[in-house]
């Protein structure tokens, strides 16, 4: 897997997380672990993967993020689990290692072949 790809996928998974634990309905349903170290945790995290993301992708993933609360959404059967359009049969015919960065025809987010 391209590694750029695999840090946009990684990303996107710690921002979800961070969104969860900075919810004010959020529980801790786990260990005696302080919510405030894990958050701590989390954007430190978050910030080492960042570091590793290009600018000009990380500033289109920001974008996508802010317009759909994710930047980047999987492809499954053909489909995009972000807007829900199937690819069309010139992209889907294609074969797919996740080597290179894509992103949906439709809405553009960055998108990986499950």
């Amino acid at each position: 897997m391209n590694k750029i790809l695999e840090s946009l996928i990684t990303l996107n998974d710690l921002d979800l997380m961070i969104e969860e634990i900075k919810n004010p309905n959020y529980r801790d349903l786990g260990f005696e672990i302080d919510v405030k170290q894990k958050l701590e945790a989390l954007e430190k995290a978050r910030d080492e993967i960042r570091s590793k993301i290009p600018e000009n992708i990380l500033r289109k993933y920001d974008i996508l993020k802010k317009r759909y609360g994710r930047g980047v959404s999987p492809i499954i059967g053909g489909v995009c689990m972000n807007c829900f359009v199937k690819l069309p049969i010139s992209v889907v015919s294609q074969p797919h290692d996740n080597n290179k960065i894509e992103t949906c025809p439709n809405c553009g987010i960055f998108i990986y072949w499950a």
